[in-house]
């Protein structure tokens, strides 16, 4: 489906998103109904329709959205200057969270996250193991594992952030996490 983006639509479509993002919080995307999110955004029916066919389409768009934040991020930095210093990248990271608060709550609460965030686990393992086999004349068999385990530990410390009330602040996060990936890729 090819979408208009002027901002009224732009808008329009946010407010479809979070509506559907607030309600999932609470419900299975098998209950909720498109009335649900049309009177939690404030907009009448043909107005979503004029922006999505059904809810798995908002699904869809939320998972898009996230795929392009990160893969604009990755690419920004070479593995070796991501590992030199992953405050870069983890910075980049936190700004998309902070700006973006009802994709990580997304991510966080949701049922129907888990496969997205399979996805954007792997996405960043390939785009990282690939960068690091650019940059080595031969690879450390221990790599493999040292990126997974890096990622996903990235993702759980971002996770529980989030679930204890967000305690520090992301900048502070993000130094530690920093400190933390220079530590498990030191022996790369």
């Amino acid at each position: 489906m090819q979408f208009k983006t002027d901002k009224r639509s732009v808008k329009t479509r946010k407010a479809i998103k979070l509506a559907f993002l607030k309600i999932l919080k609470n419900k299975d995307i098998s209950e909720i109904n498109i009335t649900e999110i049309t009177n939690s955004a404030n907009i009448n029916r043909n107005s979503f329709y004029t922006h999505y066919k059904n809810i798995n389409n908002i699904l869809d768009d939320i998972n898009t959205d996230i795929c392009n934040y990160v893969e604009k991020i990755l690419e920004k930095y070479p593995y070796k200057e991501i590992i030199n210093n992953p405050y870069l990248i983890i910075n980049e990271f936190s700004k998309v969270i902070a700006n973006n608060n009802y994709i990580a709550e997304y991510l966080i609460f949701s049922k129907s996250s888990n496969k997205l965030a399979r996805k954007l686990k792997n996405s960043i393992y390939d785009k990282f193991y690939q960068s690091y086999l650019n940059t080595v004349d031969r690879a450390d068999p221990m790599a493999k594992y040292m990126i997974s385990y890096v990622i996903s530990g990235v993702f759980e410390i971002y996770y529980v952030w989030f679930m204890e009330g967000k305690m520090l602040s992301l900048e502070e996060i993000g130094k530690h996490i920093s400190k933390l990936i220079l530590a498990g890729t030191s022996s790369l």
